[in-house]
């Protein structure tokens, strides 16, 4: 045998231990995010923990099959479950190619249902919905602050209430008006912001997008005019250099989007199980663009999906457009009325 053949026999007896930094650095060398990386490197130790995989040769697709079902029972989604999968197969692919592995033990995994998931099926809002969570979102930082001292407050920190206030509406207006998604905005830095091109946009860069390609992001008038008073601010305040970002995306969003519902008088679950969070503002951005005539073409374009049917998913407007053609046919139970009352 020669060394090469030698080493390549001790590696698929090895331990995964020793292969796993030579597949993550084979990440680093793709341009993958640090945060991809991390979340890679999480759910294959809880992986090979939980399933009891040391070495190589300890891959079996079947203790995999049994772990995913205990997921299941125990209440992660099938998306979240799907992660888990994709890790451990690209994982094996790669230790495929490099020989570490004689082939992929996790080939015939299937991957599980998405859409039978109703768990967290989102809704858009309606524009009256859009409109109210728009104004408490902007108002509510000042009321919370003033019912919280039970007393009038200082002029800082009034002003500094008004200005959480007006982010937070901004934050929300971006999201549903350009349909991105909450960790591309955290990126967008005021460079990124291209208020007077012939196209005003925001230019999302391909390390930040999900689907890891750059794309420009054209603005909407209103928020055009409401990005430019923003900036200005940020001007006034010294924070307007092209390196900052865009808005400071809170972590606790969906908490303060909770809120905010609330306060605006919106169910965040409705009776058909729906839920609003901060990823239905672009469910709303896709359902609003349909209901305007928007082809659904287009739509897939400005959502930047791969697949038409992606786009489908995202759109609320099933019913409605089924409705209208509905609508549409002969009333033919008003004829016979007529005929019966004739007789």
């Amino acid at each position: 045998m020669s060394q090469e053949e030698l080493d390549v026999g001790l590696k698929q007896k090895g331990m995964i231990a020793d292969c796993f930094p030579d597949f993550l650095q084979h990440l680093k060398s793709k341009s993958t995010t640090q945060k991809h990386i991390q979340q890679t490197t999480n759910r294959f130790n809880k992986i090979c923990s939980e399933c009891g995989f040391v070495k190589l040769t300890d891959f079996k697709a079947e203790v995999f099959l049994r772990w995913r079902q205990i997921q299941t029972e125990g209440g992660m989604g099938p998306s979240t479950n799907n992660l888990y999968r994709k890790t451990i197969m690209a994982f094996c692919l790669w230790a495929e190619r490099k020989n570490y592995l004689r082939s992929n033990p996790f080939k015939n995994v299937p991957k599980l249902r998405e859409d039978l998931d109703i768990r967290r099926e989102r809704r858009a809002l309606t524009g009256e919905e859009i409109g109210k969570l728009l104004q408490v979102a902007q108002q509510r930082p000042l009321l919370s602050r003033m019912q919280r001292t039970k007393q009038k407050p200082s002029e800082c920190a009034k002003q500094k209430a008004i200005r959480q206030g007006l982010e937070h509406k901004l934050i929300y207006a971006t999201l549903l008006y350009t349909g991105l998604r909450k960790g591309e905005l955290k990126s967008i830095t005021l460079g990124q912001v291209f208020l007077d091109d012939k196209i005003p946009h925001i230019y999302l860069k391909a390390p930040s997008a999900k689907s890891r390609k750059a794309a420009k992001l054209p603005l909407h008038p209103e928020l055009l005019v409401q990005l430019r008073d923003w900036i200005a601010l940020r001007e006034q305040e010294g924070t307007a250099s092209p390196h900052e970002k865009l808005f400071d995306v809170p972590k606790r969003l969906c908490q303060i989007l909770a809120l905010d519902l609330a306060c605006a008088g919106i169910e965040k679950r409705d009776a058909m199980d729906r839920v609003i969070d901060v990823h239905s503002l672009r469910h709303t951005h896709a359902t609003i663009l349909v209901e305007q005539g928007v082809p659904i073409t287009v739509v897939q374009k400005a959502m930047r999906h791969a697949d038409l049917r992606q786009t489908m998913r995202y759109t609320h407007t099933e019913l409605e457009n089924v409705s209208d053609g509905i609508g549409k046919l002969p009333d033919f139970l008003k004829k016979d009325d007529d005929q019966d009352g004739a007789h």
